[in-house]
């Protein structure tokens, strides 16, 4: 079944969480045997008629721009819906003639219908926002369009990346693996796609062979899962950053309510910054390097002292494209994680790509290393 997706233009230009929640979405849609996705944008602000559509697309997801308008007056009219208030003493709208669709916490955040074998949904603020609810229903109705028989479901385990393609190892068996899906994503992690007819003992077996690479055993941002791991934890992490410039720091406050566990960060570009701002020492940038594993454990030293926070993440490296040499090619990025507790987790990654997929993949690394500090 193929999907139409639909947004306001350049709306996700630059988001670090897209609102649409793509590639994530696109896993959660292919779970339910959907896909692929393709992209439609319009003027935020203009009128829609999914009418107007081909038919090759049996379902149509809108995401607004949280201003309701234009576009939301003319789904409502195109689809034959109605608006109005949700009680006589509230000030709520509500679309009346489809179902609702909310996000976790219960707040309305759009609508769904199925109207002449097509289904259409649209959300006000965030297609992510409401991810539950629109596969609940969607799962539903993909149901009863077989006669009320639910296909077999498929599972989506997010897989830490090791620098390369996710390769899955000659146990359980290579015949088993053919029937699994793996997505390749642009942060250098994947998505593993395991139908459920390949049993649990496959899938425990499997879990066994990937161990802590598995993340995640739905379709979920890794910013989701360490800032969920570190409200468990009750913890506070500072960030001291050189090649990534404050990536690592904006993912780890990109979802709201940040302040419970991001505690301060520092941008050390310069090898001065690092010295000045961090107390790393001058001979150790002398006859170490700035791009090198003692630095960037200097740094989670000197961020961990200054902060008070509990964990602390450094981050050094050569995002090119110039820069550099046969022993430190371009893409050798140098992390380290600190505790207070003494625990020390460092990792040397070479990134392949161009200078933002190198910087995009070292901070993808370094939430990794918090998640599994954080694991013990």
């Amino acid at each position: 079944m193929k999907c139409l997706l639909v947004m306001p233009r350049w709306s996700e230009q630059g988001a670090l969480l897209p609102s649409s929640g793509r590639p994530y979405l696109d896993l959660a849609l292919e779970c339910l045997g959907i896909g692929p996705v393709a992209l439609m944008e319009i003027d935020g602000d203009g009128p829609f008629d999914p009418g107007k559509i081909s038919e090759e697309y049996p379902l149509i997801l809108i995401q607004g721009d949280g201003q309701g308008g234009r576009l939301r007056r003319s789904l409502v009219s195109s689809l034959g819906l109605s608006l109005g208030l949700e009680g006589d003493d509230s000030d709520q709208l509500k679309v009346f003639g489809a179902r609702a669709l909310t996000d976790e916490a219960g707040h309305p955040e759009g609508f769904i219908l199925q109207r002449r074998g097509r289904t259409v949904a649209y959300c006000e603020r965030s297609i992510w926002a409401a991810r539950r609810a629109l596969v609940k229903i969607l799962r539903g109705l993909i149901g009863d369009g077989n006669g009320g028989r639910r296909k077999r479901s498929v599972a989506c385990w997010m897989v830490e990346g090791a620098g390369e393609p996710l390769a899955l190892g000659p146990e359980p068996g290579a015949a088993l693996h053919a029937a699994c899906r793996v997505r390749d994503l642009p942060n250098g992690d994947a998505g593993l796609l395991i139908p459920a007819t390949l049993g649990e003992a496959y899938q425990t077996r499997l879990a066994e062979q990937l161990g802590n690479r598995i993340y995640a055993t739905s379709p979920k941002p890794l910013e989701e899962v360490v800032a969920a791991c570190l409200r468990e934890a009750g913890v506070k992490v500072a960030v001291a950053e050189s090649c990534t410039a404050g990536l690592v720091a904006a993912r780890l406050s990109a979802l709201p309510g940040s302040s419970a566990y991001l505690s301060s960060g520092w941008i050390t570009y310069a090898d001065e910054a690092k010295m000045r701002d961090l107390g790393v020492h001058a001979d150790l940038l002398a006859s170490r390097g700035a791009v090198s594993y003692e630095v960037a454990q200097a740094m989670s030293a000197g961020a961990l002292r200054l902060s008070g926070a509990d964990l602390a993440v450094a981050v050094t490296g050569i995002a090119g494209p110039e820069g550099g040499s046969a022993e430190k090619p371009v893409g050798t990025v140098h992390l380290a994680v600190r505790s207070r507790e003494g625990m020390l987790l460092e990792h040397r990654g070479f990134y392949a790509g161009s200078r933002e997929q190198v910087r995009w993949r070292a901070s993808q690394t370094a939430l990794h290393l918090l998640r599994r500090v954080l694991a013990g």
